[in-house]
């Protein structure tokens, strides 16, 4: 447990604090996503093995969603967390930044040094950045050492995305640096001071000099930040146009519009097996055979897949099926087999790994 009542510690907060308020009037509107995925990122700092479902009941226990497993995969997808080995290998990578925080934040020197090496290298064992490392940094450090929030940052901190959440990381070490001393350009200066023996007046120019490259160093980082905003928010749209895309589709496969998607597959089967018999369609329903092709065309150009083949039926287990929608008695073990239909394909965005809709399987008798 980190001693917040220490002068120093305290100054160091504080120093945070005012770095969290720059960052929370910088941003835009806040997006309930983003607010989502930290909630989800602090669940799963206390748990790095929890799977989407158990994730969904905590999610909705804690924060009063009524998210599903489905929904927390969606998540997963989105920030690039889908694989699991993955994940944990951030979250620990993480876990180790914030252990080291606890040290630096104390003043000390070794702690630092090994909290700086940590926080630049890549949270992947295969050596690639993921592009929430630092913002699920300075998320772990808040859940693991919650005694440092005395200005209730931790709430701001949920409101920042990727890039926000990444420059406020920075500024954590930043703040450690200037209470503490730490930072090279200080260590030289001092070495100046000593061997030099300067007077006050040249000090005053050393110190404004030095206050010059202070503003040139933070002007820089601003402007390298406002690049990556601008990266963020492109990203952004574009999920956003996705999203739109599979929303549209998903109405279109609903059972209130009459599961469109399934029936096109359906009507072009059923076209395939008469022109296989040579049976002759009236000319009265040419019109409506087109519209249908064009419209098996129209999915086909927006990346709308199956997701299973319709009709078709095969031997499953409880977890084969844990991801679609079950029709039929229920499975006595976790090896129990039972041969089951599949009556809706599901659909799937192809360029985003995007469900649109969960397949529907019955039991067969």
């Amino acid at each position: 447990m980190i001693q917040i009542k220490d002068q120093k510690v305290n100054e160091v907060t504080q120093w945070i604090h005012e770095a969290m308020l720059r960052k929370v009037k910088r941003g835009s509107q806040v997006k309930e996503d983003i607010v989502m995925e930290n909630r989800l990122f602090s669940i799963l700092c206390h748990d790095f093995d929890l799977g989407p479902t158990k994730c969904a009941i905590a999610m909705n226990e804690k924060y009063g969603y009524t998210l599903t497993g489905d929904a927390i995969i969606e998540i997963f997808r989105t920030r690039r967390m889908a694989n699991p080995f993955e994940r944990k290998e951030l979250l620990q990578w993480a876990e180790e930044v914030a252990k080291y925080f606890s040290s630096a934040i104390i003043g000390e020197k070794e702690g630092f040094e090994q909290y700086e090496k940590k926080r630049r290298e890549p949270a992947l064992k295969n050596g690639k950045r993921h592009d929430s490392q630092e913002r699920m940094a300075a998320i772990m450090i808040y859940e693991n050492y919650p005694e440092i929030d005395q200005f209730d940052d931790k709430n701001s901190l949920y409101l920042l995305g990727n890039t926000l959440a990444k420059y406020f990381f920075y500024d954590i070490s930043d703040a450690i640096s200037e209470v503490y001393g730490f930072p090279q350009h200080k260590e030289k200066e001092a070495k100046k001071k000593q061997q030099n023996n300067k007077t006050e007046k040249k000090m005053s120019y050393e110190q404004a000099l030095r206050r010059v490259d202070q503003l040139e160093n933070i002007l820089e980082r601003t402007n390298t930040m406002l690049q990556d905003l601008q990266e963020e928010f492109e990203e952004q749209l574009e999920a956003s146009k996705a999203k739109e895309l599979a929303d549209f589709f998903a109405r279109l496969n609903s059972e209130k519009y009459g599961c469109i998607l399934d029936e096109l597959l359906v009507v072009r089967k059923g076209i395939d097996e008469l022109r296989k018999k040579n049976y002759e369609l009236p000319i009265e329903i040419n019109g409506l055979l087109i519209m249908v092709k064009k419209l098996i065309q129209f999915v086909r150009d927006s990346h709308i897949e199956p997701i299973m083949k319709i009709n078709s039926t095969r031997e499953v287990i409880a977890s084969d099926v844990e991801f679609c929608n079950y029709e039929g008695s229920p499975f006595a073990t976790l090896g129990d087999r039972k041969m089951v239909k599949v009556v809706s394909p599901g659909w799937i965005y192809k360029d985003k790994e995007l469900q649109i809709s969960r397949p529907k399987v019955k039991e067969e008798e």
